[in-house]
């Protein structure tokens, strides 16, 4: 439930508008495709380290982790930005 709940977080912002995932309707071109995403040792290229916690915080922040990268900060309730994360982890 919450991957599911993750996926329309992601589908509902403007992460889809940004990011690709293939199969999916998201064939953003600005940001990185995160098809492979919980592959990924690291974020911001090799700004954090790619878990729960760092996810999150690039999410809401990124400007935190890695200042001048071109990701927006996002708001999202804590429940969705949860079930987002799930989502995120999920794509092998």
């Amino acid at each position: 439930a919450a991957e599911r709940a993750g996926y329309d977080a992601f589908m509902d912002s403007t992460c889809a508008s940004c990011h690709t995932i293939d199969g999916t309707p998201a064939d953003g071109r600005r940001g990185p495709s995160l098809t492979h995403f919980a592959a990924r040792r690291w974020l911001g290229a090799g700004a954090a380290p790619n878990d729960r916690g760092h996810l999150a915080g690039w999410v809401v922040n990124a400007q935190a982790l890695k200042p001048g990268n071109p990701m927006p900060p996002i708001e999202i309730e804590a429940d969705r930005l949860s079930d987002l994360v799930t989502y995120l982890e999920s794509l092998e």
